[in-house]
């Protein structure tokens, strides 16, 4: 329950909003111990594309509503085989967000190709179909959408515009496991979606990807790639094409296999929390909540974002308000950096393996304002507080109500803390 709201704001040494923690995550319980078992008993825990983790990995994509589901290592390597799948390479163009994590783009760089860095939704922070379609050219082959925080990119307007210039569509699915748009999965929309199942995801083994698809000649070339370049029901060392290996192991499979039996309940749960959250957030000054569009019917919500606008709190800096949330005892993450201000285009930091086909795109003349404002004015809460009681969770908005009364002494005591 929330504690007792004091005049003093945490950060200036008043006693802090919450006293109580938070759930705890990654949640497990005896589920995940009896698979694990089983699988040892079974004595093929050896295996990299057992039954367990085949088996989770269907039962995942159906849950999402493609037809089809791959097991492999991680988010990063499901993206990857997913280009490589789609035979893009050497001299295509593929088109990503600047808001999102990097392995959106190194994977394109993986399979040689060359990531083209474009614009978000202001309110949504997802890839703007406006700015994907500007970015077109005869190079082009595909469009990485990342549905950031769980919350769908425009599925209607980039599924109609990659048919209409006859580009691949791959849904970044790593924060949005469960998020549906028009009573279809997300992942179900594009020709792959790919699903992390890393620590801090929505369902983890620690490491862990999925990659789903409906169509049945992808699937095979994703799996083949995968597997070691390997062709199903042909002999083991029959090897027609380049791979790699991929796979995901079967103690994976058996950890998430209890995951997914306890998700509908944790989505639906963060998802009421993530609701009520908003319309109280909503009622401050100064904060606006990611925008939830209203054809998604549920949100993964991997973790909950909202707008922040320092000039209603006295011009405290987001970095200080952060700070003074996490003070109150509020659950923080961060959000990711725009990926147009990362070393590693600016300076083309691409190592040795893209010596002779490096992107010949000066990135460091690229500049993506809406994601570099972006990332300098939302507050990013970790997904495991949404887990909690509701009432727990509108502590997040007592927070930050009880830190814009205090807002002129932190920032005339804490001003220069950023």
């Amino acid at each position: 329950m929330s504690a007792t709201v004091h005049d003093q704001p945490a950060i200036l040494g008043g006693r802090p909003l919450r006293s109580d923690p938070y759930p705890s995550w990654p949640v497990w319980d005896d589920r995940e111990r009896a698979l694990l078992s089983q699988v040892l008993e079974a004595g093929g825990w050896w295996e990299g594309d057992g039954d367990v983790a085949r088996d989770f990995a269907q039962a995942f994509a159906e849950f999402q509503s493609a037809r089809y589901g791959l097991a492999l290592t991680n988010g990063t390597h499901t993206l990857e085989a997913a280009l490589a799948a789609c035979d893009i390479g050497e001299g295509d163009q593929v088109i990503v967000p600047g808001i999102t994590f990097v392995a959106s783009a190194t994977a394109v760089l993986a399979v040689n190709a060359t990531p083209v860095l474009v614009d978000v939704d202001p309110e949504s922070l997802c890839i703007d179909p406006a700015e994907v379609e500007a970015a077109i050219t005869p190079a082009t082959r595909a469009v990485v959408a990342v549905h950031v925080a769980g919350a769908a990119a425009d599925l209607d307007l980039l599924v109609g515009l990659c048919e209409r210039h006859g580009l691949r569509l791959i849904e970044d699915c790593a924060h949005a496991h469960g998020t549906t748009w028009r009573g279809r999965g997300a992942g179900s929309w594009g020709d792959f979606g790919s699903f992390s199942m890393q620590r801090s995801k929505l369902m983890t083994a620690g490491e862990g990807g999925v990659l789903v698809c409906n169509d049945e000649d992808l699937r095979d070339r994703a799996w083949s790639y995968a597997n070691c370049g390997r062709v199903a029901g042909e002999w083991f060392y029959h090897h027609p094409g380049y791979g790699s290996n991929l796979r995901m192991t079967e103690w994976q499979g058996a950890v998430l296999a209890a995951q997914l039996e306890r998700f509908p309940e944790q989505n639906a749960r963060r998802n009421r929390s993530a609701v009520a959250l908003g319309e109280a957030l909503s009622g401050i000054d100064g904060l606006r909540p990611q925008r939830r569009d209203d054809r998604m019917g549920t949100q993964g919500n991997y973790c909950y974002v909202f707008h922040y606008d320092a000039e209603a709190f006295a011009g405290m800096p987001l970095r200080l308000f952060e700070a003074s949330l996490a003070a109150e005892g509020i659950p923080m993450g961060v959000s990711y950096p725009s990926l147009s201000d990362l070393a590693l285009f600016r300076e083309r930091n691409f190592g040795p393996r893209l010596r002779s086909s490096a992107p010949t795109i000066d990135y460091a003349a690229v500049r993506l304002p809406v994601a570099e404002r972006a990332a300098a004015t939302t507050v990013w809460l970790e997904h495991r507080l949404l887990l909690a009681d509701v009432d727990d969770v509108l502590d997040v908005a007592r927070a930050a109500s009880r830190i814009q009364q205090g807002a002129p002494a932190i920032v005339a005591q804490r001003g220069g803390d950023q």
